[in-house]
């Protein structure tokens, strides 16, 4: 990866000096170099309508307007936009022409420039037509409260967005005389938030948590199709080749690669949480399987921008499956690939639909899988997932998990029949990792922040609302005592296992209704081959036991409330653990009472007691035990 902060000094050539004879800064103009090339050769000059930044630090291949500022001139009032071309100059270069300068002990990312001076530039255009040509005018209420009406029908986080940008420009006062100093008048922090929420007519909300019914389809659909392709392994280096094995045309053989890109990108977000932008840098070379106590750890590595100012190497927690994703991009049509093993390097072909029956007639450049390509890769394979969404079933969850939710971000789309599916984004991929890893007891909050690579705990809990969690890293025991332990496991999985067959009507889940022949006939020997092929992978939690292990849908994700509403054929629940759904169901309820009468609900956990509550009362009915069904209307 290019190294930023050991080449920045190229860019010093070009740099300003740091006052006039008088003591003021001197301000940039015309010719001044406001961006360069590795080479420290100038790109782009003061004077130009678009400032260029890509040839130094687009290093994703990423598209090339997320590294230009555009300002667009004939949107503007001519005066203002030199005076935020200046603010801007100084934001990034400072007054001594170092760039992303040092400010106190503030380094500023060049990203956080460019971003502030896209959403200010587009606040300001709202003063085309006017006489407002100074930063200093702002100052007046009059001419604020025309900024802020432009905005009304916005949604607050847009309003919040370029408020924050256009008041950040304050922060380069200091190199303009007084008399231009500026301020908007608006308190920050919570303040700005409120502010921005008292003038939106409208709520952005946010990217949606996946119910746990269409959750627990992904996941498994993910594993099975990872699976099913790793199998092929050696089939996937070449398309034509492909096609030819499994009789395909040429472009079908072509659409199925560009699904099985889909899945493997699909997987490595879903069982890790990264963000698009940390996909774009991982390898062939990612996955580590790390040694901690003679328990194996299995990790991707890639680079990641949050927790430091400029890009580092970090470190993801993953599940097995992400191997087997790695392993196929890596080969996917890696003969026509322009770089061997590149997997963000997806090959390109025109076809011929003649009489030679959809076949390949010539290739070309190569698609670079940057931040854009991959998030259509995501709408694609949602397309083809294609999980079915029912209102009448999910529409109570759904709406619990997610009670504010704008249009642009629902995940609900329409089928031509007037159906739905559900469409998953990156985004919404890593807000349902947060909450089913941390509200299931899966992980601390700590852990996830690490996983996430938060600034801080704050943000994290924002994915998480409610929650108390698993282990990121996977430790079940600690080496130390894990052969006893596993041999109390054993006497424990013998007699449970025991009990199921001599008991098979106190039972129920979908294992026994699943089992082969009449459990009641088990001879010794076939018992004793059936604890040998459960052993490892059954899995409890007090209130049901899993049979699956990794070859479970979940891939170890075991949540035994989703399970439980499907039968589940590698679950069972004895009576023991159905007297507990029992305790739970009254336990959950006086909860949610306790909430009611407190006068405040969180909708996370809610949503997610009303699951477990629906779940217990299946259970209670399977077993015969009386209960009063719950009703949520009550409340």
């Amino acid at each position: 990866m290019f190294n930023v902060s050991h080449d920045t000094q190229k860019f010093s050539q070009h740099a300003l000096p740091p006052s006039s004879a008088s003591g003021e800064f001197v301000m940039p103009d015309d010719n001044t170099v406001v961006s360069v090339d590795k080479d420290g050769k100038p790109v782009s000059y003061f004077r130009d309508d678009i400032w260029d930044f890509n040839a130094f630090f687009n290093v994703a291949k990423d598209i090339k307007s997320k590294y230009q500022i555009n300002f667009y001139p004939e949107k503007h009032q001519p005066e203002l936009l030199i005076e935020l071309k200046q603010r801007i100059y100084f934001l990034i270069w400072g007054a001594k022409g170092d760039l992303l300068h040092m400010e106190g002990n503030t380094f500023r990312k060049l990203s956080s420039c460019l971003n502030t001076a896209k959403l200010a530039s587009i606040a300001l255009r709202v003063f085309k037509d006017t006489s407002v040509s100074s930063f200093a005018l702002l100052r007046n209420e009059l001419v604020l409260s025309q900024l802020l009406y432009e905005q009304k029908r916005s949604a607050e986080g847009t309003i919040w967005s370029l408020l924050k940008s256009v008041s950040s420009l304050t922060q380069v006062n200091q190199y303009f005389p007084e008399k231009r100093h500026f301020w908007l008048g608006i308190p920050e922090g919570k303040g700005l938030t409120q502010f921005a929420k008292q003038f939106s007519s409208s709520d952005n909300g946010h990217n949606p948590t996946v119910i746990p019914v269409i959750y627990e389809q992904l996941m498994g659909r993910l594993v099975r199709d990872i699976d099913e392709v790793y199998s092929k392994l050696g089939d996937l280096r070449d398309v034509k080749a492909y096609a030819k094995k499994y009789q395909m045309t040429e472009w079908q053989a072509f659409h199925e690669f560009k699904t099985i890109e889909g899945s493997c990108f699909f997987t490595l977000s879903a069982f890790t949480g990264m963000r698009v932008s940390e996909l774009t840098q991982i390898d062939s070379t990612s996955y580590k399987e790390v040694d901690l106590d003679g328990v194996t750890l299995c990790t991707l590595r890639s680079w990641t921008s949050k927790l430091e100012k400029l890009p580092r190497e970090d470190v993801w927690a993953c599940a097995p499956i992400c191997k087997k994703a790695l392993a196929i991009l890596t080969e996917l049509n890696d003969d026509y690939r322009s770089v061997k093993g590149d997997i963000h390097s997806s090959p390109r072909f025109s076809f011929d639909f003649g009489r030679h029956g959809e076949s390949i007639s010539s290739q070309h450049a190569d698609v670079a899988l940057n931040v854009s390509n991959i998030r259509v890769i995501f709408t694609n394979y949602s397309k083809h997932l294609d999980i079915t969404y029912v209102p009448d079933e999910m529409d109570e969850v759904y709406r619990l998990l997610n009670p504010i939710i704008s249009g642009r971000f629902s995940p609900v789309k329409s089928r031509a029949d007037g159906s739905f599916y559900w469409h998953f984004s990156a985004h919404s991929l890593r807000r349902t990792f947060a909450h089913f890893v941390v509200g299931n007891g899966l992980v601390t909050l700590a852990a996830l922040k690490h996983q996430f690579k938060h600034i801080s705990l704050s943000m994290t809990a924002i994915y998480t609302s409610h929650a108390e969690v698993l282990t990121l890293l996977g430790i079940g025991n600690p080496a130390n005592v894990k052969k006893l332990v596993e041999n109390a496991e054993m006497e424990s999985h013998k007699t449970y296992l025991r009990d199921m067959f001599d008991h098979p009507e106190a039972q129920s889940g979908g294992f026994m209704k699943a089992f082969e022949g009449n459990p009641k006939v088990l001879t010794d020997k076939q018992f004793e081959q059936l604890v040998k092929e459960t052993r490892g992978a059954n899995k409890s939690t007090g209130f049901g036991r899993c049979f699956a292990g990794f070859k479970c849908s979940m891939n170890h994700l075991f949540e035994p409330s989703s399970c439980v509403g499907r039968d589940c054929e590698n679950l069972n629940i004895n009576r023991d653990e159905a007297l507990r759904w029992q305790e739970r169901h009254k336990r959950i309820g006086y909860k949610i009472q306790q909430m009611k009468e407190m006068g405040f609900y969180n909708q996370n956990t809610l949503a997610r007691e009303l699951t477990d509550i629906r779940s217990a009362e299946k259970v209670m009915r399977d077993h015969n035990i009386e209960f009063e069904r719950f009703n949520l209307g009550a409340l």
